[in-house]
């Protein structure tokens, strides 16, 4: 339960569910780049050792990838390209543009997602511009937020063997502008659940650091902004405890991007950069210079 603010998280996901959601769109997509079949490329200057659990498994610093493109091994939803016009390091980065609602995002289903096996560490650099857009709180309500996916990840529940979206680094803007962190579960068929803290953050116009850590054998998962874990959602049901967690055996595929269920008027406009994953804590190491 979520201590101060007007609703439930429950409660709050509840109402809007019923007045803004529509049908969220599944992991199979059509694309509208022809890819290359292929892996997206280790950061410049940098040797990944196999069987190292310190190296990452899978990196991205989108340097190799032209403008206007996506990194190969991806495919892509909604309106996503690289850019040179900011990066977190070296030249290049992915730009999300802005839309009403709905992805704008980069998928990857291949073998470096199941490699992932049932634990990792994730990471990536986040700007959001600002001003960012603002909930409309509809008449005679006093509370509302705009839902925003930055990673989500696609597997089968342990506990009801369905397919699940899991939604790893997740996001609800409330009217004040002020943000919620939260984990969240979406199945394709029961209602959703998650948990998340209070609505004590704000995107600052600048690129923020995110972690997270998932592990499938204690059903435990861990969020971290900037280096400081938000532990108001930490989870740590314990082996063969499934219940309000649903971690996957292992994830079919990984998303990252921006994907927003509510109408946010002119659209977030944000950027990401060094996506880094790996059985290990990453933070800031493999960074281009």
């Amino acid at each position: 339960m979520l201590s101060k603010i007007p609703f439930t998280f429950s409660a709050v996901l509840g109402l809007l569910l019923t007045l803004f959601y529509s049908a969220e769109p599944s992991f199979s997509q059509e694309t509208d780049h022809a890819l290359e079949p292929g892996k997206a490329r280790p950061l410049s200057g940098t040797r990944l050792t196999q069987g190292n659990n310190a190296a990452p498994i899978l990196i991205v610093d989108f340097e190799s990838t032209r403008e206007g493109e996506i990194p190969h091994g991806f495919t892509k939803q909604g309106d996503v390209a690289v850019t040179k016009e900011t990066a977190h390091s070296g030249k290049k980065c992915l730009q999300l543009n802005p839309a009403n609602k709905g992805p704008r995002r980069i998928i990857n289903e291949g073998d470096e997602i199941t490699k992932l096996g049932d634990q990792h560490w994730g990471r990536l650099y986040l700007k959001v511009k600002l001003p960012a857009p603002k909930p409309v709180v509809p008449a005679g309500q006093n509370f509302a937020v705009i839902h925003s996916t930055i990673v989500e990840g696609h597997g089968t529940s342990p506990l009801h063997r369905d397919p699940i979206s899991v939604r790893l680094v997740d996001t609800c803007t409330g009217p004040e502008g002020t943000v919620q962190y939260l984990y969240n579960v979406q199945p394709s068929q029961r209602p959703e659940f998650g948990k998340g803290s209070e609505f004590t953050y704000k995107f600052s116009g600048e690129w923020t650091l995110i972690e997270w850590f998932v592990d499938y054998s204690k059903q435990s998962y861990r969020l971290f902004v900037d280096g400081k874990e938000i532990h108001e959602i930490e989870l740590k049901n314990g082996k063969d405890k499934f219940e309000k967690t649903e971690i996957p055996a292992v994830f079919e595929s990984l998303a990252f991007g921006w994907n927003n269920y509510q109408a946010a008027g002119d659209g977030f406009t944000a950027w990401i950069d060094d996506i880094a994953l790996g059985k290990e804590r990453l933070s800031d190491k493999f960074l281009t210079k």
